[in-house]
């Protein structure tokens, strides 16, 4: 695997990760709103969030077995 390979594979891991821990502070606040259509709208980016950091996986998963396959 190339080192450019390597590197957008740890970028894309990064960036899933920061999704990922990013729905968790939403979903905090999620948790602490009274207000229904502010958690209703917290709720859908928490959605997003984890959709994104899926398809991010995916992404790396692809490039790596590309990587690999080249190598």
């Amino acid at each position: 695997m190339s080192r450019t390979t390597r590197t957008l594979c740890k970028t894309l891991d990064q960036v899933a990760a920061n999704n990922e821990t990013a729905a968790i502070a939403v979903m905090r606040a999620a948790e602490a709103s009274n207000d229904q259509v502010l958690k209703q709208q917290l709720l859908n980016v928490i959605h997003r969030l984890n959709v994104d950091a899926t398809l991010l996986q995916a992404a790396r998963q692809e490039v790596a077995s590309e990587g690999l396959k080249r190598a």
